[in-house]
């Protein structure tokens, strides 16, 4: 009686170790697939935040250098000047273009036009091969034409901010393979009153 006890015990024991071996590597797959969703998730978050306080410090009236170096500071853990080949930061202005009349009270876009003040190294950082998004080519003195700011009145000027991100899955799994890589994010603010 006592020998069949045991014998069932180790029995038991065995179709444990063996249902542990068989559970095991899905139990780690779906941690690491969980791990890469929420960095997935929080790369999404750190470039909206990004853009949003960059473009909202550019509306008060601080120069890009200044703007640029303080999100990216305040981002440093995506962001990283060891991983600048994975990011792009682009500072835009854009400017109503007076040539070109602007009814009044707009019922179409006014024209707006990209400027960045000073020299390049002043409005972008990182070194991500990526073009802004504002215009077919994103070059300086294109013309934009932005959804929904028709019935915005002549003579504003938007501060942009766009941030792109290269993301790699740093875990290898289902997670990081069925995802569009290159992130996009961009803000655009009006000026605050009283800032250039």
């Amino acid at each position: 009686m006592a020998r069949s006890i045991e014998s069932k015990l180790r029995s038991q024991k065995g179709q444990s170790l063996i249902e542990l071996t068989l559970i095991a590597p899905l139990m780690i797959l779906l941690a690491y697939g969980a791990i890469e969703v929420g960095s997935v998730i929080s790369t999404h978050l750190t470039m909206t935040h990004t853009s949003r306080e960059g473009a909202n410090l550019a509306s008060r009236g601080t120069t890009p250098t200044q703007n640029l170096d303080a999100i990216i500071a305040a981002s440093s853990t995506t962001f990283r000047s060891s991983n600048q080949a994975n990011w792009k930061i682009i500072y835009s202005k854009l400017v109503w273009d007076k040539t070109i009349p602007c009814p009044n009270p707009p019922t179409t876009p006014c024209t707006y036009r990209i400027t960045r003040p000073g020299v390049q190294k002043d409005h972008t950082r990182g070194l991500l091969v990526k073009n802004s998004k504002l215009s077919t080519n994103g070059a300086v003195n294109d013309i934009v034409t932005i959804p929904g700011i028709d019935g915005v009145k002549a003579g504003q000027t938007f501060h942009v901010i766009e941030v792109f991100f290269n993301y790699a899955p740093s875990i290898i799994t289902f997670v990081g393979r069925g995802i569009n890589t290159d992130f996009y994010d961009r803000t655009i603010f009006t000026n605050v009153s009283g800032s250039v």
